[in-house]
C-alpha cells in the first residue's frame, strides 16, 4: 500500500451537487462574470445570461433527439456559445465533449477531418457549432428558445463532461469526469491559488482545453470572480493584448502554458505594460522552464512583473486538472544532467502525492476521472487502489513537488536513460529557438533529433549541435534534422506530440 509523501489536506468545502446547481448559485448575483474581447467591442455577460442561453441549447438538443447519457460535441470557439452549449447539453441529460477548435477558421475541414477518430470514439452524431461550419455527416444542433426547467437534470456522479487526452496515436482516450469530480478540483484551484470575488483574471487559452474550462471557466465560475477571455489567434498575432489587457483590468490572475509566456518575452518589443496588479500568473499544462521564467522577469519586471507571481502547476485531465501548484521561484531542484528544474508546488486541497520506486508519480484526490470511455483495459492500468498512475516522473524536495519527465518518453542511449527534454531545452537555449521547436526521441538504438530551422539558423550548425550535446551531456546524436517552422506536431496547449513526431520520422526512413 502506498503512503502518500505529500498531502494537501482536506479537500475544499462547497454545498453544490452539480455544475448546473453552481451556475444556478452563481445567476443568484448580478456581477459580471464572462467577458469577452473577441471582436472590437467587449461583450459581457452574467450567470443569470448564460443561464437562460443554455435553456435555449438544452431545447435544442432535445429537439435534435439527443437521449440522455449520448455524447455531444462542443465545437465551438471562445464565446459565449460554447459555455451556454456546455450547459445545455448537461441539463439535457447529455453528456458534452468539448472538441479543439482551430486557431485560423480557414483549417475548419482540416481540423474536422483530425477530430474524426475522437467523435467517433465518442458515437458523437450531433455537433454544437457555429452556423455555416463543416459538420460532415453530423448533425448541427442550434439554440431554440424555451423557458423550461432542464429535462433530465444530471446527478452529482453522472458525468459532467469527457475530456479527451491529446495523445498522439492510437485510439483516443477520453477522460470521464462527474460533476462532483470537477467541482472538487474547481473549489480546490479556488482555494489552493486564494481566488476569490475581489479577483479578476485575463485568459486567452481555449476553452476545449482542459486548462481552459477547468482552470479558467469552472475556476471563476465558483470562486464568484470576474474574467476577461480572448482567443488562441488572437494570441498568436497580437501576443501583447494579452499584457495590455491585464493592466487595462487590473487584472490579479492569468493563465498560460509555458510557450505563452516564452512567446511574449520574444515578441512584444519594446512596448510599455501595467503588471503590478498580477499575483498569480499560473504556468501549466506543460513543463516549466527555467529559461522562460528568467526571460518573462527580464522583460517584464520593469513593468511592475512580481517574479514571485510566476506560479508553476501541475496537472492532467485524469484529475479533472490540477494536482499541485506554488511559485514556480519557490525552489529549484538541480538534476543529475545539470538541468534546473522549476518547481510546481505543493498538492492542492484533498490531493495526495507519492513516488513509486523509480520515480513515477501517483495521485489520489476526489478529482479522480471515474476511467476512460468505454476503456476498462487503460483504465485499469491507470486507476489502481484508489491511485491516478500519471505516467510522469518526478521527485520531491522540501515538500515541493518536481516534474522530471515522461516515463514512456525516456531516451535510451549506451545503456543510460535521459529525458528528452534535457537534450531539447540545451539545445533550444543554444540556438534560440522555442523549447517546443525541438525534440529528441529514439529510432531503435539510434538517438534522433529533430530541428525547425528559423531564419537565423542554417543546417550548418549541425556539427555546432552535435559537440554541444556531447561536451554538456556525454551523449552522441546519431541524426539530426531540420524541418520548416511550425512543422513538429504538437498538442492543442503548445506541447511537442513526440510519439508522433517519432511516428513520422520512421515513415520517412
Amino acid at each position: 500500500m502506498l503512503k502518500p509523501q505529500l498531502n494537501g489536506g482536506p479537500p475544499a468545502s462547497f454545498s453544490e451537487t452539480t455544475l448546473l446547481a453552481a451556475l444556478h448559485r452563481r445567476a443568484a448575483s448580478a456581477v459580471p462574470w464572462l467577458t469577452f474581447h473577441s471582436d472590437r467591442r467587449p461583450h459581457t455577460v452574467t450567470a443569470s445570461d448564460v443561464l437562460e442561453e443554455a435553456r435555449h441549447w438544452c431545447r435544442g438538443f432535445v429537439e435534435a433527439g439527443v437521449a440522455p447519457g449520448a455524447c455531444v460535441g462542443l465545437w465551438q470557439p471562445n464565446g459565449p456559445e460554447f459555455v451556454a452549449a456546455f450547459f445545455g447539453a448537461q441539463g439535457a441529460g447529455a453528456i458534452p465533449v468539448p472538441l479543439a477548435w482551430p486557431v485560423l477558421d480557414s483549417q475548419l475541414e482540416v481540423t474536422l477531418e483530425r477530430l474524426e477518430p475522437v467523435l467517433t470514439r465518442a458515437g458523437i452524431r450531433v455537433l454544437a457549432a457555429p452556423l455555416g461550419v463543416p459538420t460532415g455527416h453530423r448533425a448541427l444542433v442550434r439554440p431554440v428558445a424555451s423557458s423550461r426547467d432542464w429535462p433530465a437534470p444530471p446527478g452529482s456522479e453522472d458525468t459532467a463532461f469527457i475530456q479527451f487526452t491529446s495523445g498522439s496515436t492510437g485510439t483516443p482516450r477520453g477522460a470521464v469526469i462527474s460533476h462532483r469530480a470537477a467541482l472538487h478540483n474547481a473549489h480546490a484551484l479556488v482555494a489552493g491559488l486564494k481566488l476569490g470575488p475581489d479577483d479578476v483574471g485575463v485568459s486567452w487559452v481555449p476553452f476545449f482545453h482542459d486548462m481552459g474550462l477547468i482552470g479558467v471557466l469552472l475556476t471563476s465560475l465558483v470562486g464568484g470572480f470576474h474574467i476577461h477571455i480572448s482567443r488562441p489567434g488572437g494570441f498568436l498575432l497580437h501576443p501583447w493584448r494579452w499584457l495590455e489587457l491585464v493592466g487595462e483590468t487590473s487584472a490579479t490572475l492569468t493563465v498560460s502554458p509555458d510557450f505563452g509566456y516564452a512567446f511574449a518575452a520574444r515578441r512584444c518589443g519594446q512596448r510599455q505594460f501595467s503588471l503590478g496588479s498580477l499575483r498569480c500568473a499560473l504556468s501549466g499544462s506543460e513543463p516549466i522552464h527555467t529559461a522562460t521564467l528568467d526571460a518573462f522577469d527580464a522583460r517584464f519586471g520593469p513593468s511592475g512583473f512580481a517574479s514571485d507571481a510566476l506560479i508553476g502547476a501541475y496537472g492532467l485531465a485524469e484529475n479533472t486538472l490540477g494536482v499541485s501548484a506554488g511559485s514556480a521561484r519557490g525552489a529549484t531542484l538541480l538534476e543529475a544532467n545539470a538541468r534546473r528544474l522549476p518547481t510546481v508546488g505543493t498538492p492542492l486541497p484533498g490531493v495526495e502525492i507519492a513516488l513509486k520506486p523509480g520515480g513515477q508519480i501517483v495521485v489520489r484526490s476526489p478529482s479522480l476521472m471515474q476511467g476512460y470511455f468505454h476503456d476498462e483495459v487503460q483504465t485499469a492500468a491507470a486507476l489502481e487502489d484508489g491511485w491516478l498512475n500519471t505516467g510522469d516522473l518526478g521527485s520531491i524536495s522540501d515538500g515541493r513537488l518536481f516534474i522530471i519527465g515522461r516515463e514512456k518518453e525516456l531516451v535510451i542511449k549506451s545503456g543510460t536513460k535521459f529525458h528528452p527534454s534535457d537534450i531539447e531545452q540545451l539545445i533550444a537555449e543554444h540556438i534560440s529557438v522555442p523549447p517546443n521547436g525541438v525534440v529528441a526521441f529514439n529510432d531503435d538504438t539510434d538517438l534522433v533529433v529533430i530541428i525547425e530551422e528559423r531564419r537565423h539558423l542554417e543546417p550548418r550548425e549541425t556539427l555546432q549541435v552535435r559537440a554541444l550535446v556531447v561536451e554538456n551531456l556525454g551523449l552522441r546524436i546519431d541524426r539530426i534534422e531540420w524541418v520548416a517552422a511550425g512543422t513538429l506536431p504538437r498538442t492543442t496547449s503548445g506541447k511537442l506530440r513526440r510519439g508522433e513526431c517519432a511516428e513520422r520520422f520512421r515513415s520517412r526512413t
